[in-house]
């Protein structure tokens, strides 16, 4: 029997966060994060990385550049 402990602790929000689907040839991203203008509602981008040198650099600098608030 695995040891468990029990905790008081809540279910921690994540404000941003960024999910990314592999395949072979692309990847399908999602990003969440905050409403820039609604309080308590999120925005959410969908969209395909191709799977080359250029595509993923690109997606580390759409990902960096939202990574942060006031982004």
């Amino acid at each position: 029997m695995a040891d468990s402990e029990v905790t008081d602790q809540g279910a921690e929000l994540v404000e941003r966060i960024a999910a990314i689907d592999i395949a072979k040839a692309s990847g399908m991203v999602c990003m969440r994060l905050p409403h820039p203008s609604r309080d308590g509602r999120r925005t959410q981008e969908v969209w395909n990385v191709p799977a080359s040198t250029i595509g993923i650099l690109e997606l580390g600098d759409r990902l960096a550049a939202r990574a942060s608030p006031g982004s």
